[in-house]
């Protein structure tokens, strides 16, 4: 599916692109405390892991930060080479990588299953397997309630860094309306801003999903 653009979002996607700035001006700084911002700033508590709903106090072996829009897809776009030659050559996957709205805990060996794997709605006969999780061949149905979370999330990045969209749009705005932000997914979402200077506005202003088109 091609990049998808605003019908009557302007100021939204003004506010996206400046959002990007932003986080451009900070550098590959991000990349390099990413574990400390992430696991000690934005879960100094501890939480649940985000697809299996796990409760954790600290960060673990069983633990990773997971990107709900891959790195994997984040690689192809810039293709700026081998996992290891992104994370060291290439500021923009540095700071692409580094966004905070992005990444969420996750159980390490569901995140490798999970892989590159596209989020879309699978039929009815596909049963749901470990944490809800529905599997066939690269594609992954999540439980009903991330699915708004995942669509918020990868529109977010789609729209800030110029990214392909990766799965269906529709589908992304179907769930986006079946799973609105929740007082966690909210109170996430102020955490981040405090962090890193910016909000999701689709967290902020969901039904500017609706407005979105191929």
């Amino acid at each position: 599916m091609k990049k998808i653009i605003t019908r009557s979002v302007t100021g939204l996607v003004t506010s996206l692109a400046l959002f990007g700035v932003a986080l451009a001006q900070s550098g590959p700084a991000q990349s390099e405390n990413l574990e400390t911002r992430f696991w000690e700033q934005l879960y100094p508590e501890g939480g649940e892991t985000f697809y299996c709903k796990k409760p954790f106090t600290q960060k673990t072996m069983l633990l990773t930060e997971s990107h709900i829009y891959s790195t994997s897809w984040i690689r192809e776009h810039l293709r700026c080479g081998t996992s290891k030659q992104c994370r060291e050559e290439s500021e923009e996957y540095q700071r692409i990588t580094a966004d905070l709205h992005n990444i969420v805990p996750a159980d390490t060996r569901i995140d490798l299953e999970r892989s590159t794997a596209i989020f879309e709605d699978l039929p009815e006969s596909v049963a749901a397997g470990e944490c809800g999780l529905k599997r066939s061949f690269q594609i992954i149905e999540p439980p009903h309630d991330i699915k708004g979370d995942i669509a918020r999330a990868i529109l977010y990045m789609v729209q800030t860094y110029n990214l392909p969209l990766k799965g269906n749009l529709y589908d992304y705005q179907r769930w986006n309306k079946i799973d609105p932000p929740s007082s966690q997914e909210i109170e996430r979402n102020r955490k981040i801003q405090e962090l890193q200077g910016n909000s999701n506005p689709y967290i902020d202003n969901p039904e500017a999903i609706d407005a979105l088109s191929p």
